[in-house]
């Protein structure tokens, strides 16, 4: 059984809608709460996925996310209508792992909450203490740690997971789409914005100038490409 808590008070239609569809599921059980305060109180009861809309009425939902980031460490994908890539930004930046833009379909969102479910059951399974390296900076996979020029940065931990694969790949090109399927586990149905979000996060803590990124670049028509040598030889 999956629990899912589900924050809604904005447009109660649509959460009486993704409440009833899941719950047509024996995999599934949904509460639903309208308030943060309702939320960070149910969160206690422990949740695998809460859902979270942005515009709440005591607190903006990527507020009540960054607390909620502080305790729990469950999958939290947003449900909004607010589809602006600042809003999207703010979201995933303060530990949003996904970031679905209404009106959606249902089976799409049942399908990021799977892919994220898997995603985290793997990072559970994680070898302790695995990391990575190259000539200028390693990562704690375990721990989410990016040790680069004397200093420790904190990364969330989707930025840990993408730094992670493009070390074990480097010198491929992957496209948002299938960044997406590898990492979240499922087709991004046409919607890629939350890898590009987490990309140009990771380049601010990766990167000298972001803006023109020396190890994790992206060439039109053929993807992102990490390269462990900075565009050296």
């Amino acid at each position: 059984m999956t629990n899912v808590l589900l924050v809604e008070e904005d447009d109660p239609e649509i959460a009486r809608i993704i409440k009833y569809y899941l719950g047509q599921s024996e995999s599934y059980q949904v509460d639903w709460v309208r308030d943060a305060q309702q939320a960070w109180v149910a969160a206690r009861g422990g949740y695998d996925v809460i859902l979270l809309d942005i515009m709440l009425p005591d607190m903006d939902g990527i507020s009540l996310c960054g607390q909620l980031r502080e305790w729990y460490h469950c999958p939290i994908l947003f449900i909004s209508c607010l589809g602006d890539s600042e809003t999207i930004i703010r979201a995933l930046e303060r530990g949003g792992d996904d970031y679905i833009v209404k009106p959606f379909d249902n089976d799409v969102l049942h399908a990021r909450i799977q892919a994220n479910l898997r995603r985290a059951r793997l990072e559970a399974e994680a070898v302790p203490g695995s990391g990575f390296s190259c000539a200028y900076f390693s990562l704690d996979a375990q721990n989410h740690i990016l040790h680069k020029d004397g200093r420790n940065i904190q990364l969330v931990s989707m930025e840990s997971r993408l730094l992670a694969f493009f070390m074990q790949n480097p010198h491929q090109y992957f496209s948002a789409a299938e960044l997406y399927k590898i990492i979240w586990g499922k087709q991004s149905y046409g919607d890629n914005r939350t890898v590009t979000v987490h990309i140009y996060n990771l380049r601010k803590k990766l990167e000298d100038d972001p803006p023109n990124p020396r190890f994790l670049k992206n060439v039109w028509g053929k993807g992102y490409c990490f390269d462990p040598n900075g565009g050296g030889e």
